[in-house]
Parts: structure tokens; sequence; C-alpha cells
């Protein structure tokens, strides 16, 4: 009789014979990990003849998958090897004594197999910008709340940082503070505006900013003359004609439908077109004779596990525009792609899905995920950036930071009685350092202040396997692979920042700024004409939307901290 202590794994029955669950069990454990092996045997010679001699390829979803997976086979260090060395291995294969070379590699890889295994998994490879690349942000704080009439005053200190640092905001010939030769915005082009309007209260884009934003565009210094559409897709949710009841404003009523229609009403060639309506719509670009309006659908790309499809419509004036090639002339059937222009303005806001929308996310507004595209899966793997590569970043983003939402994995709706305020916005040409920065400098420290500290899995900038950084970094490769250069990496990353009190704009606010400051009180066309590169508005030292005397005591306690 058996003991009642021994376990029931170690049970034999009386007759002497083994144990038929016992038996069953140690075949399947042998089983499954002879084919973890051959699985990831495969994994690695695909993984080899798939990159070839071109490291870049290392950075593909799929060539990560495979790295991933023989790593867990056969762990990090030796497949880290056999890629390293894999242009002899593809020379090697190349004669019989190589592939038996290789087999028996395979071999003893595999005997080292589930030892090696615990060291931990693939590293995530990552592209990097070309040469001496260095990205640019733009960070303008105490933004006041009441527009000034149509002027955002916060927007027009962010666009005087940025021209102060070398970025126009308009394209002329006649130097300005906010213009010159190399700026964004010509006089006659045709702008886009992608806004976040998918929800409502304060999950949308602040009208106020797009105010603002509409207004500077209509004073381009050399009159403008061009068109401007404000533009969204809001997927599975309506956007109920621009013009919900409950907005992102200091007034809740002001959709973006208003803004446009208010500038019309003075004479603003501007309409706004929602990209929902045809999301389901599959055309051919203009040159392949296809007029109507829809998405065009490219091919498969295993890269991203989706199909990346942009935009093609007219506007309410009569525009014909490809996101990608530009407007069209059908007289003359040619695509005009320099004078389309796209500015992205979306809201900082955290997500529960994929971390955090910003920059990058609010592409998902100009995609569609019908017509089979798998897009809001592909997000992950940076199907985003290789929309980016296919249709050029956008000419300028500007990320608004008025009201956030600072909860994590609570958005990306965003109701008003859980907005945080902040009063910030952050501009960029490069959309992953925004989002890097934004998040990082921004968003987490709001999460912390609103009693959320780390850990935040979906959403940590500084995890490299958080949702958030996954699907950033994948759409940065991307975009890398397409040959435009972006960053994630902060050490490569510029900031400007407004500066309130450094009214002689040498980067420090000292007695130096005393005389300038009280010109820019008492002699507005003084100050400008003494300091053409400055903007007056950092006299505003209380942050009230104006410069006079209650300015005054808030400069002194400035110089003197």
């Amino acid at each position: 009789m058996e003991s009642p202590n021994r376990s029931i794994g170690s049970f034999r029955p009386s007759c002497g014979h083994p144990n038929p669950h016992n038996l069953r069990t140690r075949f399947w454990r042998r089983w499954f990990l002879a084919n973890a092996l051959i699985t990831g045997g495969l994994a690695l010679l695909w993984l080899i003849f798939r990159s070839g001699t071109k490291p870049s390829r290392l950075a593909y979803p799929c060539q990560q998958a495979a790295f991933s997976t023989a790593a867990v086979a056969f762990g990090v260090p030796v497949v880290s090897a056999v890629v390293t060395a894999r242009q002899r291995l593809l020379l090697a294969v190349r004669r019989p004594i190589g592939l038996a070379v290789v087999a028996l590699v395979l071999v003893v890889v595999a005997g080292l197999g589930g030892y090696l295994a615990r060291v931990g998994a693939a590293p995530k490879l990552l592209l990097k910008p070309a040469g001496d690349y260095r990205a640019k942000v733009y960070y303008a704080t105490y933004c006041p709340q009441d527009p000034l009439g149509d002027r955002f005053v916060g927007l027009d200190n962010l666009l005087m940082l940025m021209g102060r640092n070398g970025l126009k905001f308009y394209r002329s010939p006649n130097p300005g503070p906010l213009a010159g030769p190399d700026g964004i915005l010509a006089p006659d082009d045709t702008i886009v505006i992608k806004i976040n309007y998918q929800w409502a209260e304060r999950g949308g884009t602040n009208t106020d900013v797009l105010r603002g934003l509409i207004w500077r565009i209509g004073n381009h210094p050399d009159t403008f003359a061009g068109e401007i559409v404000v533009c969204e897709n809001a997927q599975f949710a309506s956007v109920e004609g621009f013009d919900r009841a409950y907005n992102n404003a200091q007034n809740y009523g002001q959709s973006p439908h208003d803004v446009v229609v208010d500038f019309q009403n003075k004479g603003y060639r501007i309409s706004h077109y929602d990209w929902t309506q045809i999301r389901f719509t599959s055309v051919l670009e203009y040159n392949q004779s296809h007029p109507g309006d829809g998405y065009v659908v490219g091919p498969y790309n295993s890269q991203v596990q989706g199909r990346v499809s942009y935009p093609k419509f007219k506007t309410s004036l009569g525009t014909p525009i490809s996101l990608k090639y530009g407007i069209w002339d059908p007289v003359g059937q040619t695509y005009d792609r320099a004078h389309l222009k796209l500015i992205n303005a979306p809201v900082l806001k955290s997500h529960s899905g994929y971390g955090v929308t910003a920059c990058i996310k609010d592409y998902m507004g100009v995609v569609t995920r019908e017509l089979s595209t798998n897009s809001h899966s592909a997000i992950y793997y940076g199907i985003l950036g290789a929309l980016l590569g296919e249709i050029r970043p956008a000419d300028l983003n500007i990320l608004d930071c008025i009201w956030i939402n600072a909860i994590p994995d609570r958005g990306p709706s965003t109701p008003y009685s859980i907005a945080t305020r902040r009063d910030e916005l952050v501009a960029s040409l490069d959309p992953v350092a925004a989002d890097i920065w934004a998040v990082k400098n921004i968003l987490t420290p709001a999460f912390r202040a609103n009693g959320y500290p780390p850990p935040w899995p979906k959403a940590d900038p500084d995890n490299p396997n958080s949702t958030f950084r996954v699907y950033l970094d994948n759409s940065m490769n991307q975009i890398l692979l397409a040959g435009f250069n972006v960053t994630n990496d902060p050490a490569l990353i510029d900031l400007f920042k407004t500066l309130y009190g450094d009214l002689n704009c040498d980067g420090v606010v000292n007695n130096f700024d005393i005389d300038p400051f009280t010109l820019a009180l008492t002699n507005p066309a003084g100050y400008a004409a003494a300091y053409p590169n400055c903007d007056r508005m950092l006299a505003d030292c209380n942050h009230d939307g104006v410069v006079n005397n209650f300015d005054i005591d808030p400069f002194v306690k400035l110089l003197t901290p």
C-alpha cells in the first residue's frame, strides 16, 4: 500500500507500471520544448536571410517579432551574435559545408536555449536620424485664458518665440519677426488644419487656439489670398457638422463651425471638411481619372500590419486636394504639392488604449480604419509613421496643452470635470520630438500633481516598453525609413521657451531689461522699432493678456526673485 504522504505526481499503480498521466505530461513537455526550439530556429534563419546585409531592416516589426521569437527560444546574446554575423552566414550557406555549419550552430544554440531564455526579452531596435540632426521644440507658458477678439495671445507668443529662433510662420521676401524667405506659409497656399474633434468637451482641440491660428494665417504680411480648410475624421463618431454644443474653449458653445462661419463672414476663403463621411469610400488618384472624394488605400504593408490610407477630396470652394500629391489642376492635369500645407493641431491627453494622444496619434484622424486597413490596431506597429512617410510630415505641429487629460488611462474622452488646466502650447516641425518632450515635461508631471504617481505602464515616456513608446518608436522608425529626420531622444532636442521679462531677448531677465521694459510699456511703436525680433507681450508679466502698469510689480519680482 502506498504511503498517504506521497504526492499525486509520483503515484504508481500497484502493478508497477508508470502512470499514464505522467507519460502524457512528459510527452507534451518534450513536444512543446522541441517545437519552441524549432520555431526559434526557423525565426532565426528567417531573420538572417530577410535582413540580409541591410541592418536597417532589423527595425521592421516583422524582423523584431522574429528576433523576439528566436530570443525566447535561444536567448538574446546568442541571437544577437548570430544576427551580427549574418553577412558571413549568408555567404557560408551558399556552400554545402556552410549549411552543415549553420545546422550545427542551431543544434548547439538549442542545447543552451533553456538557460539563455531567462536572460531577458529582445531589445527594441531603433533607427537614428541622419548626420547632426537636432530637433527644435518651442514652448509657450502662461497663455492668457481669454482670447482678445480673434487673437489668442498664447499662440501669438508661441509664433513670436519661433520667429526669434529662426522658424518664421510666414513665407515672405520681406523679413520680420514672423516672416522670412524660408517661412512656412506663403500668401497663396491652401492650408489644411487637422484638428482633434472626435470627442466633445475637453477631448477636442481648443477652438480659441483654432480661432487665433486662423486669424494669424489671414494676417499674412503679403495679404493672404489662399484657402483654409479645417478637417477631421472621427471614425465611428459623428462630428455633428463640426458644431457640437459642448466644446473645448472659454465659451463652451464656440464650435469649429462657429469659428469657420465667423471668418467666412469676414471674407476669408475658409471651410471645413468632414473626412468621416468618406471613410468607407475607396478611390483612385485624380491622375487615374477618378475625380470622386474618398480614401486612397495602399497595399498591405507587413512591416506595420496594415494598409496606409489618406483622403482625397474637394473643398466647398471647389479645390481638389490629394493629401499626398497636393492640389490637382484638372485643366493642366498636374499636382501642386508646394502650395499645399498641413498644420497638425491636436490636443494633449491620456488614452486608455495607447497611453497618450498627441501629434503622432492625431493622425488616426487622417487615415480611415475602414476598407480593411486595420489602422487602429496597426498604430502599435507604426502605421501612422508609415502614413507620414507616404504624405510627408506636417509643415507645423501645434500641440494644444491649454486643457489636458492628466488622468492615466482615462482618455481620450475628456469631460470638463476631469480636465486639468495648463495654459501651455508646444510647437515643432518634428512630431516625435514634440510628443516625447510634451509627455515627459507636461503630461506626466500633471499625472503626479493630480495624485497618480508612476508606474504608468501605457504612458511612461521613459519606459521603451510602454504602449506610448512602442507606437511612437515604431512610428519614428517608419518616418526615418522614408527619409525624414525625427527623434525620440531628449538629448537631441533643443528647447526654446517664452521667458517673460526678457525684453531684450538675450535669454536672461536682468537689469538690462529695465529700459526695454519701460519702452514696451510706454511706447509700443518705439519698442517694436528698437527690438524688431522681440515680442512686446514678454512684458505681460502678470499674464493677463495686456501690457500695462499692472505688469510693473511682477516684472520687479522677476528681477529680484
